[in-house]
């Protein structure tokens, strides 16, 4: 949260723990934290926009080498996004992995605060004294005594891939060490959701950090392997039993909205290809999904498309959603 704390605002006497709870918790190997928006009102059937956009490599490659590519197609490509998902008022905004140099990142900010628009982005790599980071970021928007604004939440990276590792060692640069590994569970308007980057899930341990505790796992990805992780988002939507939404660069394509269901309607919306920049937009239904998670499989067996739930689901961690609590309180 240091991103955040020396945020000047108009609130007058104001902190920072006004408007949101931060719970860490590092009692594993991994540093598994809560973050959760104070004070907001609760969204039970959030829209989320899917960008459709191609992540250029040579984009990737000239951020590692600190000369980002910042030319006027880049602006309009945003702005046309913006205005595409202000028309179908969209309430989440997913872009893939390396989406955009951070140069840009004020612009979807901006965006967010001013649309009240949850935003979770890529960055293109951040080269610091020759080592290459690569941050997620996720842009949460509220509003305070009248006044629109965000937190920005940065998480480094936890598992580079192996050919995002030979293209920085390709530019005489570095990973970044990250340990111990950081993910962190977030709530905002009551639906909680964490986001990965691609190749963090296929940690089969990762991805299962926060089973039965969220809504949503959101997947930003620059992934070229669609049927090896296909198979990771079906088999994530149905072990952890949640929503998830994946959103890859549109030349390899699979983004989609998936859901714990039988096969016919799994994909509440899937698209590839295409050369111009859009988004495709999809509606949860979080309370239908929490209902069904809180029944016996006697009351939920004839569910006309959900699939059974997991063993070993606790209804305790679907009350906790149910009623707005927090998971790591000490």
């Amino acid at each position: 949260m240091q991103a955040n704390s020396q945020h000047s605002n108009d609130y007058k006497d104001l902190t920072l723990t006004d408007f949101i709870d931060f719970y860490p918790n590092e009692k594993k190997s991994n540093s598994v934290n809560e973050i959760a928006i104070k004070d907001i009102d609760k969204l039970t059937e959030p829209k989320i926009a899917i960008v459709n956009t191609k992540v250029i490599a040579r984009n990737i490659e000239l951020s590692i080498q600190n000369t980002p590519n910042l030319s006027g197609h880049r602006f309009d490509t945003l702005y046309k996004i913006f205005k595409q998902t202000k028309e179908e008022k969209a309430n989440i905004l997913l872009f893939p992995e390396c989406f955009i140099p951070i140069e840009l990142l004020d612009r979807i900010v901006w965006f967010s605060v001013q649309e009240q628009t949850l935003v979770v982005t890529g960055l293109e790599h951040i080269t610091i004294n020759n080592v290459s980071y690569n941050f997620i970021v996720t842009i949460l928007p509220f509003v305070k005594n009248g006044i629109k604004d965000a937190v920005i939440s940065f998480r480094l990276k936890n598992h580079y891939s192996y050919g995002e590792q030979e293209l920085i060692s390709t530019n005489h640069c570095q990973v970044p060490s990250n340990y111990p590994k950081s993910y962190t569970l977030f709530n905002w308007r009551n639906i909680y959701f964490s986001p990965y980057y691609c190749f963090e899930l296929a940690d089969v341990h990762d991805r299962s950090l926060f089973k039965g505790k969220m809504d949503l796992l959101i997947a930003s990805e620059y992934n070229r392997d669609v049927n090896y992780f296909a198979n990771i988002v079906e088999s994530i939507s149905r072990d952890l039993h949640t929503y998830v939404a994946q959103v890859n660069t549109s030349q390899f394509g699979d983004s989609r909205i998936t859901q714990p269901a039988k096969t016919a309607v799994k994909d509440i919306l899937k698209l590839k290809g295409g050369e111009n920049d859009t988004i495709l937009v999809g509606k949860l239904d979080i309370n239908e999904l929490r209902n069904f998670q809180r029944n016996l499989y006697i009351t939920t067996k004839n569910h006309p498309y959900l699939k059974p739930l997991p063993p070993n689901y606790e209804l305790a961690d679907v009350l906790v959603r149910i009623n707005n609590g927090r998971y790591f309180t000490e």
